[in-house]
């Protein structure tokens, strides 16, 4: 195997024990886990080991409100001054009315901008081609870990999913799409 191409591991468990130890082991040495195979809910250990990144969305979300009471306040502003109707003896420009043309704005330029933010980072619609890594009996009984590492960290990989009672390890190879660096 060449030095350039990543080399991903595949560890079996049968118990959820050894998967939450290696992935303890992992964390610790800073091997990218790449995905976890669970027939259960795997529980909040097991997530809080994986450590997902924190999502996008919540910055299109942001970026959508602010949107909004700019352009709230903009279109408000905007129609007082071509349309200068006095109402009841208030100013023309008066902050009141603006907030609610703004508040409206915000609410829903923020929650279309996070609809859209959620339908971008999640490349949705998305084709999903079956992982390399899977395997029928990890909806059945059994739980998989899959690392990516590089070459000089297999052997690294290999003893840690090996200490932490791993049923079986091998090597699968990595398309492109799916590697990732943590």
């Amino acid at each position: 195997m060449s030095d350039q191409k990543a080399a991903g591991l595949l560890g079996v468990f049968t118990h959820l024990d050894g998967l939450r130890q290696a992935l303890r082991e992992c964390r610790d040495r800073e091997i990218p886990v790449l995905e976890v195979y669970s027939p259960v809910p795997p529980g909040e250990e097991v997530l809080e080991l994986v450590q997902p990144s924190r999502s996008p969305v919540r910055f299109a979300t942001l970026g959508g409100a602010v949107a909004g009471l700019v352009s709230g306040f903009g279109l408000a502003l905007l129609s007082t001054a071509v349309w200068e109707l006095v109402v009841g003896g208030k100013p023309v420009y008066s902050i009141i009315p603006f907030m609610v043309v703004g508040f409206e704005l915000t609410i829903l330029l923020g929650a279309l901008f996070t609809l859209l933010g959620l339908l971008l980072f999640a490349r949705l619609p998305y084709r999903r081609f079956p992982s390399p890594a899977y395997r029928p009996e990890f909806s059945a009984d059994r739980f998989g870990l899959w690392l990516g590492c590089s070459a000089e960290q297999a052997a690294e990989a290999r003893g840690l999913l090996e200490r932490a009672d791993a049923l079986e390890v091998q090597e699968v190879d990595q398309p492109q799409a799916a590697r990732q660096v943590s």
